[in-house]
């Protein structure tokens, strides 16, 4: 769209010098970043983020009706969704995409809430749920099943998490090996489990539940909306690194598409298999996809005491090891995506001025937001360490609690990114969309309402059916009715949300600064221009 010309230094002080009055910190970082990433990179990247091993024990673990529930939400969540992130990220390729999507729409402070959340939830799933599904696959396939001792477990977890630290501080043209070595490990692991579970009922039977426990209801859709809606969430992670990518216009919305289209096919098979696999009362979250892996590899070498106790042997125990270090890759890849793709999200904030400056300091060499890296690592570890100690070893109870708030943080930021959307849309109407969403109002009604819905059952489980009923609570808290659990996650959203505030008024500071600049420089450029005129 044609712009009008700028006859006078008041009308020029008063235009942005760029289309999405980026500030001069955002747009100095952006011009030191480098195009590492091109379609398959993105799209490796994307299935890192959105297709998790830990959420395939822990949808298991809901019973039957998770994966139902999971086939419709797929149809009217999901898809919808990937509709959405698919429009957003080609229409706005700009770094730290999720932040810049809510700032355009509501503003620095919205933005600054968005970042923060998406930013605290990396390392409350890394330090608390990812590595201990990376402890107990350790201690199932390395260990034959013992337990670590405390010296053990924390030197195995602290390295996969600082590890994970050391990935994302490097810069995108070696840390992309992550993503791409993970993916892989999912595309290898799925399906070779699954040909394996065939196996197994053919020889064994099946142990698990039958066909005829199938069904929907919505007793079931309360208990397990909330983690279905966090397998399927992710999607827009790989626009933070937008303008590290060759072709990010074309190659963002693919990534979306196919990624969506890959989701639910590697979470419906093992789900299924899990569930025929292992007696029901015995998949539970932590360990729900490593048990039935380790039962179905009695195939190739093994036996199966009548207690349940799972021993490989021969050819079963080496593919066993080798199936638990694809797990670990496996997961260690959906940590250390997460943490490039918020790191990136709150530093470009930061430089944007929604948050100070100094804690966005990015490595000159590597192009990387290493001292949110870093702060991150360090948070990570104190939950694991606090996980560990307050529950005294007992990682399954803390797997539960962690859990919830993982899904608590991530659902909290589509509350603005899908309403964004339909805002963007009408606020940016001439933007070049390589993808257009139809129905673009019903649609952003639509998943708000079902992400809001999603919400309302972490804060007040059971919502509509049985208001904080025993059968909704999340695995390892202990309650009364006099101290609702749910309290416990709201109030660390409020704390979140003032410390965006927090983070909001410090980033005023830059922004005064350079507005001023903004108007000095447009002041001289006009004054030049009448000197050039007379």
């Amino acid at each position: 769209m044609d712009k009008a010309p700028i006859n006078s230094a008041s009308e020029q002080a008063e235009q942005p010098l760029n289309p999405l009055a980026l500030t001069d910190d955002y747009l100095a970082e952006k011009s030191k970043l480098r195009k590492s990433f091109g379609r398959k990179e993105v799209l490796f990247f994307s299935v890192c983020s959105v297709i998790g091993l830990d959420t395939i024990g822990i949808t298991a673990a809901a019973g039957p009706e998770a994966i139902s529930w999971m086939a419709v939400l797929a149809i009217v969540f999901l898809i919808p969704a990937s509709m959405v992130i698919a429009e957003l990220s080609g229409a706005f390729t700009t770094q730290g995409g999720p932040y810049v999507w809510v700032r355009l729409a509501f503003g620095r402070i919205a933005g600054s809430l968005t970042a923060i959340t998406s930013w605290l939830k990396s390392p409350v799933w890394f330090g608390g749920v990812l590595t201990f599904v990376a402890v107990a696959t350790a201690e199932t396939f390395f260990m034959s099943g013992a337990q670590m001792s405390e010296f053990s477990f924390y030197r195995f977890a602290l390295a996969f998490i600082w590890l994970g630290i050391i990935a994302a501080n490097v810069s995108f043209k070696a840390g992309k090996w992550v993503p791409i070595l993970g993916a892989l490990s999912r595309l290898i692991l799925i399906p070779f489990f699954t040909i394996t579970v065939i196996v197994f009922g053919i020889a064994n039977g099946l142990r698990g539940v039958a066909f005829s426990d199938f069904g929907l209801s919505f007793d079931g859709l309360l208990a397990t909306i909330g983690i279905i809606l966090f397998a399927f969430l992710g999607l827009e992670n790989v626009s933070a690194a937008s303008d590290e990518m060759t072709h990010a216009k074309r190659d963002l919305p693919y990534a979306s598409f196919r990624t969506s289209a890959l989701a639910m096919l590697l979470y419906g098979l093992p789900i299924l298999t899990v569930l025929l696999v292992l007696p029901i009362g015995q998949v539970i979250g932590l360990t729900g996809f490593v048990d039935a892996l380790k039962s179905a590899f009695t195939v190739y070498g093994g036996s199966i005491a009548d207690d349940g106790t799972v021993t490989l042997s021969g050819a079963g125990s080496y593919l066993g090891v080798f199936a638990g270090l694809l797990i670990i890759i496996a997961v260690f890849s959906s940590g250390v995506t997460w943490l490039m793709s918020t790191n990136r999200n709150l530093a470009m904030a930061c430089f944007d001025g929604s948050g100070p400056r100094w804690i966005a300091f990015t490595n000159p060499r590597y192009a990387t937001p290493v001292r949110l890296n870093n702060i991150a690592g360090v948070i990570a570890s104190v939950i694991l360490i606090l996980g560990y100690r307050l529950n005294d070893g007992d990682v399954a109870k803390y797997f539960g609690v962690a859990v919830g708030f993982a899904i608590a943080l991530t659902l909290v930021n589509y509350l603005a990114i899908f309403p964004a959307f339909w805002v963007l849309r009408n606020k940016f109407p001439d933007s070049h969309r390589p993808y257009r969403v139809p129905a673009h109002r019903t649609v952003s009604i639509w998943l708000t309402a079902v992400v809001a819905f999603g919400i309302l059952q972490l804060l007040a489980p059971g919502l509509g059916e049985s208001w904080f009923g025993d059968a909704y609570r999340p695995a390892g808290w202990v309650a009364d009715q006099g101290r609702p659990y749910f309290l416990s996650q709201l109030a660390v959203l409020l704390v979140i949300t003032l410390i965006a505030v927090v983070f909001w008024l410090l980033g005023r500071r830059n922004l005064a600064s350079t507005y001023s600049h903004e108007v000095e420089v447009a002041t001289d450029s006009a004054e030049e221009d009448q000197v050039s005129d007379k």
